[in-house]
Parts: C-alpha cells; structure tokens; sequence
C-alpha cells in the first residue's frame, strides 16, 4: 500500500485566531478519513491546504509523484454559455492519453513506437478506459443529471450544480477524493449509491460530512478537529465519537481525582504545621505531584421549540388533494391525518414532491381543482383543513422563513422585539453576525437563524423543508432533542437517515405521485417494508388533554383553600400542638403560592387570549364567570363536538393601541364600544373583528356570535367554513363588516 499525501505539522492562522496548530495526516492508498469537528474548526481549511489552495503559515505537505487528485468543494461557479456535456467532456481522465495511442498506431512500423504503443494499450486496458462512458453515464443517471446535458451549467440550481461537480469529481477517477459536504442536496437512493461507490474505489478519500451515518459506512479512520489540533480515531463518526467521549471522561477523572489528591496532602502538611511537626516533605510531594488538565468544555448548542395553545387530537387532515406541473403529476390523490404528537419524517427522491406537500399544508399553494363541469361526477373537490385554534409555521428550503434584504437583527427585532438578542444568542450568532444579510449567511448558518426564528413562534404545527442539509452534527443532535420536547405536531423533510430515526414516530414517503406511510425502518431505508394508509382512522386516539387555567383562574382556588385554612385555625375547640404546626406551615405555604399568582397574573398587561390579525395583535379578556357544556342542540365545533360557551361577556382591543376603539361582547352580540364603527379606518376595523371572531370560536370555543344589535347570527360552523382551508383567512363580507 503506497503513501499518496502527507502533511506535516501544517499551521496556519487568519488573522490572531489558530484555525490549524500542528495537524499532521497520511493517507494511504484505498484509505478512507473522515475530518470531523464543528463548524469553523478547521475541517474545509484543512482540505484547501492539502489541494495548494492555501499556503500554510508553517509545515508541508508532501504528495506522491504524478498523483491526481479530484476536489469537491462546497461552492461552485460555472461561465455562462458552458453546457453540461462540455464539462462532463472535459473530465474524461483517459483522453490525452488516448490521443497519445492514436499518434502511435500512426507509426507501428517503428519498433520504439510498437514498444511504446504496446505499453500503452495495456495501462489503458488495465484502466478499463474504454469502459469510462458507461461508467460516467451511470453516475450522471444516479445523480439525475442525464436531463441537463443540454442545459447551461450557470442555469442549474443550487443543488443541481453541487450533484455535478460531485459526478465531474467522481468522472476523473483521480488517486486522491478531495470531498467537502458530498451529501448535499443528495437523496436517499444517491447516498447510498455514493457510499458504495467510495467503499469500491482504490484511491484515497478524505472528506466531510454531516450525515453521520454515510460517515459511518464509508469511513476507515478519522480525524478529530477542536481548537486547532487534530485527534486520529479508529473507524466512522460514532466509533470516534464514542472513544473521544470515554477520553474526555477519562481525563476529567484523573483531574478531578488528582486535585483532591493535591488537597488531600495540603490539609496533612498544615495539621502538622499546627502540631508543630515536620510537614516540609508533604508540602514538596503535593508540589511534585503530576496534576492533570480538565478538558474544556464543550460549547452546547441548544434549540427550542415552542408548540401553541391549541389542543387539538387531529391538527390537520386531507383529502383528494393534487397537484401537476406542466402535464406532469407530481401529487395524486394524497390523503392524510395528522395527530396531537405526530412526529413525521417525509422522505423520497429528489423532485417527487416533497416540498410540493409542504407548500400546500402551509397554504403557499393550492391543490388542483376538478376539471370545469366535473365537481360532483367522480372529481371529488379537494379538501385541506387545519383544526381550530392550530397555528402552522413553515421553514422552506432556501430562506428557511427569513426574509431575504433584511439583517438579521432588524428582522428578529420587528417580530421578537426585545428577545431578539436572546434568540440570536442561543442559535450560536455572535454580534458580530448580527448584521448580516440573509444572502451572506452559509447554509448551516441560515438554518440555525430559520429554526430561531421558528423556536418564537408557539406554532401548533411545523413544516420544516430539510433544515439538516447543511447543519453540523452538534446542530442536528441540538434539534433532535428540541423536536423530542415539542409538544405540537411537525413535518420534517429530510435526507439524513440516521435523523429521521431517532426523532420520527411516523415515516411518510413520496412514490410514483402516492403518499404512503411505511411501518418500519430498517438499516437499508424502508424498501421492502409494508405500506399503511396516512388518512387512517386510529381507535383509541387521546383526548386532547384540557387547556391549562391561566394565573387569574387559579386564584379563586387557592384564596379559597387559604380561608379553608384560616379558618381551620380559628375554628373554636382545641387543636394539638402538630394539629396548629401543620396548618400554620400550610397557610403560609398558600400565602406564598397566592403572592406569585398575583405577581403573574398582574404583572403584565392582563388579557385571556392573544392572535396575530395582520397587521394588528389582538388580544381578548373575559368578564364574570364562565363555563362550557356540551348538548345535542348547540353548535358543533370544527372537531365535529357539539359544544357551545356560556359567558357573561369579553372585550377586544389592539395590544399596542389599548386606548383605541374596542369590541364589547356581551355574551351574545359582539359590538363597537364608545364610537361608531363609520368613524374606523376599513383596515384597522376589518383585523379587530377578525381576530375578535378567532378569540371566540378558536380560543373560547363559542357557538354563536350575533354580529351587531339585530345584525345577522354567525355561527362556529359557518365561521370554520368560511376560514377552513390552511393558512387561509377568508375576509367577511363586506355586509358583514358594516352590520358590526
């Protein structure tokens, strides 16, 4: 096995900050090393030196003789006017040289040029170069790139570009694989075509990667970068993972061990100083006692996602919903439930519809209609609702909900106000980052920012359209735990496997134009598992579990309790000693509890409920006692329960506008307060009302609302008809608006 590149104690610095101390790799030939470590350790800079691409700041790096090399990098730039099939023409690793065997037969007559001819014809025979078309036209068909060989290479997206360079990469069938990030923007099927693909090529590989388990199999041994220096491991990302973990634990045993060691022989040495003994030789063996270093801890990156108020068991269901492009169907009659808890992993090939689904969940797009005239006869209408009350938030591919133009911090500010830089803070951005640009964000770092600003929303149901393309391991573990803790329901597309097990309950995949659900997950994917049906109806759903009384709810109960228990005391006939001890322990203990409700429930500007009505935030409060029951003749919610509101009434008011005109409702008819509603801009009048109605049949679960003195009678069913369809909110008419 020959030695094809060697770096010796390669340093090198950008600006005062080491990103590489002393980094020393060999690789030999048919080796496989992983670089692993964070963002920014040090890993693409690694790789840029070992091509020439920089000059280290000291060190060499040494490489065979006549070695080719081939290099994926991370970004990737083509001319205009330059097609696919020129670069992949290009890249033919074998044609010099078959130029070269051409020019000899034109002199076989010569003996040197026989000799030469011979030679050569045998190496390209061993090459099997004549077998390189075919070999280039698998990849280009894996990669799905047969369809662009006409196209300008500038033209192709952004994922589409990175297959092609990883397929130009691959085609020059180098000695050494340079690969930065080669999974991006590969599915399932091109993953795992690529894993065997590396695990049969002779020559050396080092790469990158955050899909651990392609590391896993394609790895022979890695090397670990943290803060400058390097770290060689045996085997993929959870064999080096696991050993550094039991070194770190090591490490922070012996320190912990030999300080207390240290301590140990100080406390001695001074007892003997106080008994006026010879404590010199203690005092110089706790001086020459080897003490090790701790290991620095580990920066933890954390995410949260916070789920909303709706309690809901099913958030959202469809039906005959489709969805064609150009005369080419991409949805066909999809159908499914989604539940309370439902943790979906949605997977497929690229370009089967994944995002496709997304977008009609979060309401940017809408399903196919029936053809005109055909509503009815055989062409059921399609059908896709969100339960009452449940908020959707949707991360897309690209901008992951950012808005692009816009820095970071203004945008977190408009939205989040003064926890903007709490949320910058904990997705990693220091304030340095702080005014950049979504465009000059890397991919890992507009997801961190996009899954920040998801983690502010209190949605009732995420759409997250592959938010681990880019992130780094300690990002997806980061979001792995914060999806376990969230309470609502998420859609998740993703191509990582080793993520969509550990985090999914339910696996959706995308297969000729069908949404199915598979029942397992082996280590191979789900091929050859078994199809269910994701609209079935399961017996023995949960209820959904009651809404939490808010702190003014609760200090009824506990005043109550608190006089209960005065009066207990004061009550006449003796009580023993521990009798007195206990209910005086008790009533301060209440005391205590009702001094912090009423801290929490006054403390802030008091309201029940609160939604977003563009532009305004509406916020809702109730007035006297309330309570909710349920009969057989009383409007039906969007949940099919017949359940109806009984309030002596409520008020509604623009959260930063409280001395402005409001809504009074007094149980039954819901009206402007103080001033007529002629003397409102249209604007502001229409997303009051809206976000009045939603408080009511959304949050309070009212039956019926009468729209004005003597206007018409609204109930909850018609409400939901007219604002069922995702993401949709559907005006009043206009009638409507004037009765109120």
């Amino acid at each position: 096995m020959s030695t094809l590149l060697t770096a010796e104690s390669i340093s090198l610095a950008f600006g005062e900050r080491a990103v590489l101390s002393g980094v020393s790799l060999n690789v030999q030939q048919g080796e496989r090393v992983a670089l692993l470590g964070r963002n920014g350790a040090g890993k693409t800079s690694l790789l840029r030196v070992l091509t020439g691409e920089l000059i280290p700041d000291d060190g060499e790096v040494w490489r065979a003789e006549g070695l080719r090399v081939a290099v994926l990098a991370q970004h990737h730039a083509h001319a205009e006017g330059v097609r696919v099939r020129d670069l992949v023409a290009a890249a033919h690793p074998y044609r010099e040289l078959e130029t070269e065997l051409l020019t000899l037969e034109a002199h076989l007559g010569d003996p040197e040029a026989l000799t030469a001819w011979t030679a050569l014809h045998a190496r390209l025979d061993d090459l099997q170069a004549y077998a390189w078309p075919s070999r280039m036209a698998r990849i280009l068909g894996v990669l799905d790139l047969t369809r662009f060989l006409g196209r300008d290479a500038a033209s192709l997206s952004g994922g589409e570009r990175t297959r092609l360079a990883l397929a130009l990469a691959l085609a020059r069938e180098p000695d050494l694989l340079l690969l930065d990030e080669p999974t991006n923007h590969l599915d399932i099927r091109m993953r795992e075509w690529l894993e065997g693909w590396l695990r049969d090529f002779s020559g050396g590989v080092i790469l990158t990667s955050h899909d651990r388990d392609f590391l896993d199999a394609v790895a022979g041994r890695s090397l670990w970068l943290e803060g400058g220096e390097a770290t060689e491991y045996a085997g993929g990302y959870s064999r080096a993972r696991a050993q550094r973990e039991l070194e770190r634990r090591t490490q922070s045993r012996a320190a912990r061990l030999g300080q207390q060691e240290a301590a140990r022989l100080e406390g001695s040495a001074e007892r003997l100083d106080v008994w006026g003994r010879r404590s010199r030789p203690l005092k110089n063996r706790a001086q020459r006692l080897p003490i090790a270093e701790a290991p620095l801890p580990e920066r933890q990156l954390r995410m949260r996602l916070l789920a909303g108020s709706a309690r809901a068991p099913l958030v959202a269901w469809g039906e005959h919903l489709s969805k064609t492009y150009t005369d080419h169907p991409i949805l066909r009659e999809v159908a499914f439930k989604l539940r309370q808890g439902d943790r979906v992993a949605l997977m497929g090939a690229n370009g089967t519809g994944k995002s496709t689904l997304l977008g009609l969940l979060a309401g940017i797009l809408h399903a196919d209609a029936p053809p005109l005239g055909q509503a009815g006869l055989g062409q059921p209408e399609p059908v896709l609702r969100v339960a009452g009350g449940v908020t959707v938030a949707h991360l897309d591919q690209i901008w992951h909900g950012l808005n692009p133009g816009e820095a970071l911090r203004p945008q977190f500010e408009r939205r989040f106000g003064g926890r903007a830089k709490a949320l910058l803070g904990g997705a990693g951005f220091v304030a340095a980052d702080w005014p950049k640009l979504p465009e000059v964000l890397s991919g890992g770092e507009r997801a961190r920012a996009g899954l920040a600003l998801v983690s502010a929303l209190r949605a009732d149901l995420l759409l997250l359209d592959e938010p681990t393309n880019h992130l780094d391991v300690d990002a997806l573990q980061a979001l792995e735990e914060a999806v376990h803790a969230y309470g609502g329901a998420v859609v998740i597309v993703t191509h990582d496997r080793r993520f969509a097990r550990e985090v999914a309950n339910r696996l959706w995949v995308i297969e000729d134009a069908a949404l199915r659900e598979v029942t397992g997950w082996a280590s191979s994917g789900w091929k050859g598992s078994e199809y269910l049906d994701p609209a079935r109806s399961l017996t023995g759903d949960p209820p959904p579990p009651p809404p939490l009384p808010t702190p003014r709810q609760r200090l009824v109960a506990v005043e109550n309790q608190l006089l209960e228990a005065r009066a207990s005391l004061n009550a006449t006939g003796a009580l023993t000693g521990r009798e007195e001890a206990r209910l005086r322990a008790q009533t301060h203990q209440l005391q205590q509890h009702l001094y912090d409700l009423y801290a929490e429930a006054f403390a802030a500007p008091n309201y029940d409920a609160q939604v977003r009505e563009p532009p305004l935030t509406v916020r809702g409060q109730q007035l006297g006692e309330w309570s909710s029951e349920s009969t057989a003749s009383k409007g039906q919610g969007s949940n099919g329960l017949s359940t109806d509101s009984i309030g002596r009434g409520g008020m509604f008011w623009a959260a930063h506008d409280p001395g402005c005109p409001h809504l009074a409702w007094n149980g039954e008819c819901l009206r402007w307060s103080v001033i007529s509603s002629d003397d409102l801009p249209n604007w502001y009048g229409a997303a009051l009302l809206g976000g009045a109605l939603r408080i009511l049949f959304e949050r309070w679960n009212v039956g019926r609302v009468r729209l004005g003195e003597g206007g018409p009678l609204l109930t909850r069913r018609a409400y939901f008809e007219r604002v069922g369809l995702v993401s949709v909110r559907k005006p009043l008419p206009e009638a409507v608006s004037e009765t109120v």
